[in-house]
């Protein structure tokens, strides 16, 4: 086996980074092109795992040429047209570095207070 610097090591695996939302709880549904969508508990981040190529309704109009393999968005209260932020990576980002980036993004520690504006209030099932 050869050792390979981590920013040449290729892709690896995808479960590498979907074990960590699904460890954390996430509901993780397959399209029937083969693809992976995996659900937050409060519905309102989703990440996808898209090797088919099948776009992930993008709510932009200048998607960029090269495809995101993966795409991880936050939503307002879960509401599918509302993105807050995403984050996307290519075929050949290493799952290790997708899985440390889910990693810190399931943790339960919050993010610091100096923030201009407060995030939404969590959603509550009814």
């Amino acid at each position: 086996m050869v050792d390979l610097p981590r920013h040449v090591a290729g892709p690896g695996m995808p479960d590498t980074a979907l074990g960590v939302v699904r460890a954390a709880g996430w509901r993780i549904e397959h399209d029937r092109h083969g693809n992976t969508f995996a659900f937050a508990p409060d519905r309102r981040v989703i990440s996808a795992f898209l090797p088919e190529g099948d776009r992930f309704s993008p709510m932009i109009t200048n998607w960029p040429s090269w495809e995101p393999v993966w795409v991880i968005r936050a939503y307002v209260h879960g509401e599918l047209n509302q993105v807050i932020w995403e984050a996307t990576f290519t075929s050949d980002t290493p799952a290790e570095f997708i899985a440390a980036f889910l990693l810190d993004l399931v943790r339960k520690t919050p993010l610091d207070n100096d923030r201009d504006e407060p995030a939404p209030p969590p959603l509550v099932d009814q």
